[in-house]
């Protein structure tokens, strides 16, 4: 026999808070981690995967806590743990899958299913976990919309806080990936059925009632990401470090003032332009023709050589005023392309997309006012 749920609207509040909290956290811990070397790019990417992880379990248990059951039940612990770590390593994927290669259209959609199945996979192992004087059951209708839900959400979040990877965009995304993670919760649970066990088994009493376990959780939460962000605050934008320069090009240059501005403008040698980026704590410098792709990464840009993105410390528009335009064109508001790269021209609907590279391939978004200039280069080459 189903028995009557009831739910507890601050505690519904409270996990709604705390999953928009992680998500702000882990979105904040990753911003603008191209300027730092592979090592602590993991680091950060790590401290966000655990707050974000952590914060997904707190919504989906905190979101148990508000249920309330006319009957004491109770949770298996190695089940329960393994919810909060399958929340913290799925999630921990999607964040590498975005910030080790280049970010494309595609990798976001992968990176978005990958953490909308996680969620998914976390509440239901939760689920699962009750093992005491309950019997649960699920409708296909409420896993399927879960999993729609888990996805598309997820999806949608990330294309918001990665588009400039200002505040406002990562604060936009963590409501919105918070709200993501609390609908999919709350939409399963209403799907499921919970009913009287045959077997009654006598549950001592919790040292802690709903309410107070419920707060501690939360607070607990709010905490780690608080001392996550705390950490990352000494981790900033290191990009005018000149004692990182090779001594071989100290060498060449003849004073510091030569440094910065060899480092920070653009410079004529061999009459090929350079264009400054940062590398493993090191700056150097690359010449313009071998840039195949920019892309505007909040204020600063993301160079690809062919092979890696590249960190460069200036915005898209300032570059734009230094690549020689007979040679690269700018396809959408957050690209420009070289010229000579161009391999190919796909349409898509309304979308369209330049083909850069014989081996990279990649698909770079063309806004509808360049389309008849692309056809005309492609056609030309």
């Amino acid at each position: 026999m189903p028995l009557e749920v009831a739910y507890s609207p601050l505690l519904i509040i409270s996990s709604l808070a705390v999953a928009i909290m992680g998500a702000f956290t882990a979105l904040r811990l990753t911003s603008n981690l191209r300027n730092l070397d592979a090592g602590k790019r993991k680091a950060r990417v790590t401290q966000g995967a655990l707050a974000l992880g952590t914060g997904i379990w707190s919504m989906h248990f905190t979101g148990m806590l508000a249920v309330e059951l006319p009957i004491t039940i109770s949770y298996d612990p190695l089940r329960t743990l393994a919810s909060a770590l399958i929340a913290v390593l799925v999630v921990g994927i999607a964040l590498l899958s975005l910030h080790f290669g280049i970010r494309t259209k595609t990798r976001i959609a992968i990176a978005g299913t990958i953490t909308g199945l996680g969620i998914v996979g976390m509440h239901y192992l939760g689920m699962s976990a009750i093992s005491a004087n309950c019997i649960v059951t699920y409708s296909p209708t409420g896993i399927i919309l879960a999993i729609g839900i888990g996805i598309a959400s997820s999806i949608a979040a990330i294309e918001l806080a990665y588009g400039n990877r200002s505040l406002l965009s990562i604060s936009a995304g963590s409501v919105v990936l918070g709200l993501a993670i609390s609908a999919m919760h709350y939409s399963a649970m209403y799907f499921t059925v919970f009913s009287l066990s045959t077997d009654l088994t006598p549950i001592s009493p919790n040292l802690l009632d709903n309410d107070r376990l419920a707060l501690v959780i939360v607070l607990s939460s709010f905490v780690i990401s608080g001392l996550f962000l705390l950490l990352a605050i000494p981790g900033g934008k290191t990009v005018n470090q000149t004692n990182n320069i090779p001594e071989k090009v100290i060498k060449s240059l003849t004073t510091e003032n030569t440094i910065t501005a060899e480092l920070n403008n653009s410079v004529i040698q061999q009459d090929e332009i350079k264009i400054p980026y940062e590398q493993n704590k090191i700056q150097r410098l690359l010449s313009a023709k071998d840039i195949h792709v920019v892309k505007a990464d909040g204020h600063y840009t993301l160079i690809n050589d062919g092979s890696e993105d590249l960190f460069c410390p200036w915005s898209i528009s300032r570059l734009e005023k230094h690549l020689n335009p007979e040679n690269f064109i700018r396809t959408h508001r957050s690209f420009i392309v070289n010229r000579k790269q161009i391999i190919g021209f796909r349409r898509d609907g309304d979308k369209a997309y330049c083909i850069i590279g014989n081996q990279l391939a990649l698909e770079i978004p063309v806004s509808r006012t360049k389309i008849t200039e692309l056809r005309k280069i492609i056609e030309e080459a």
